[in-house]
């Protein structure tokens, strides 16, 4: 007995020299290069701006099979406004929602709703390596991707306006757009979105700032009549990671993280594109009616935006406007 264990020992000790492999442990090394995720998104996914990133989130993890896996989690498990706190703290690995969310600690991120070049441009003329730092630097997250460039916000209502005024119009706002609507005569409130749809029942908001997409989804289209235009600025979501999940993450890992990201942003166009159709179709159904404001509606929204990014940093700004606008 004891000259057949010794042989064993010996036929196994000749296996590992010839093969480098060990049962058992290599497989440990196999089951530990997947890397599960834990994501937050900043609304529901059956929203249509939720349900992008659910999509993306599918095709990374059929892209990065063996190497990643993420799950997510809406705003019932985490609130959408504390989601990027929870990122940053490391409480979730990542977070999906707009840069005005953590516009506290980090104003300068808005500046991407202005953007008119594609992300993918972005990427090679250094606009993106300056983002990424600022999120590393303010938030301790990884800018991964940006989605919804291009999306673009309008002003809802549900009564019409009067000579392109809407003063006494009472409009759930959003920093980004309060000077503008303040401009109009209109007074901004505060609201989360969920509760927009009984505002709007209630007549306690006449209408509200929001993109193309998910008037429909939310049922706000049982109130609203018009939808004025052109449209102003981009509904830029970002998809942020934890810092230092990031940095723990294997080469591999993070190339094919970020590789799917990139293929997602360059797809993106199309998406939006074939996606407005459907909204501007399905709204016009539903009762909807654009209202051409003229030129200087956008114009002007837009102006009012950089005016307030400019003055939380001017030097950052001026640097990277000429690389995001054309």
């Amino acid at each position: 007995m004891k000259n057949f264990k010794l042989t064993l020992l010996a036929t196994a000790a000749i296996f590992v020299g010839v093969t480098g492999f060990v049962p058992g442990i290599v497989l440990q090394d196999v089951q530990a290069q997947e890397v599960k995720l834990k994501a937050a998104s900043f609304l529901p996914g059956k929203v249509i701006f939720a349900k992008f990133f659910y999509d993306w989130v599918g095709q990374t993890n059929k892209q990065c099979s063996g190497k990643i896996k993420i799950s997510v989690v809406g705003p019932a498990a985490i609130g959408s406004m504390k989601q990027w706190e929870a990122v940053k703290s490391g409480v979730v690995d990542m977070h999906y929602g707009p840069p005005t969310y953590y516009k506290g600690a980090a104003p300068e991120a808005g500046v991407s709703d202005l953007a008119t070049v594609a992300v993918p441009q972005q990427r090679k003329n250094g606009a993106f390596a300056m983002l990424d730092e600022l999120h590393d630097k303010k938030l301790n997250s990884k800018l991964l991707m940006q989605s919804m460039n291009g999306v673009k916000f309008y002003l809802y209502t549900s009564k019409p306006h009067k000579n392109k005024r809407f003063d006494g119009f009472r409009l759930r706002s959003a920093p980004l757009y309060d000077n503008f609507f303040k401009s109009l005569g209109a007074s901004p409130l505060r609201m989360p979105a969920p509760a927009v749809y009984t505002a709007l029942e209630r007549k306690t908001v006449d209408g509200l700032g929001w993109p193309l997409w998910g008037v429909s989804d939310f049922s706000w289209d049982k109130f609203i009549k018009y939808r004025h235009g052109p449209g102003y600025f981009s509904a830029i979501l970002n998809t942020l990671m934890n810092k230092k999940k990031w940095d723990s993450l294997s080469s591999g890992q993070r190339e094919c993280l970020q590789g799917s990201a990139k293929s997602w942003e360059v797809a993106w166009p199309s998406k939006v594109s074939a996606q407005d159709k459907k909204e501007a179709a399905r709204q016009k159904k539903n009762g909807v009616t654009y209202v051409d404001m003229g030129s200087n509606f956008s114009a002007t929204a837009t102006r009012f935006y950089w005016e307030e990014m400019t003055s939380y940093n001017p030097a950052w700004i001026g640097k990277i406007k000429p690389l995001i606008t054309q």
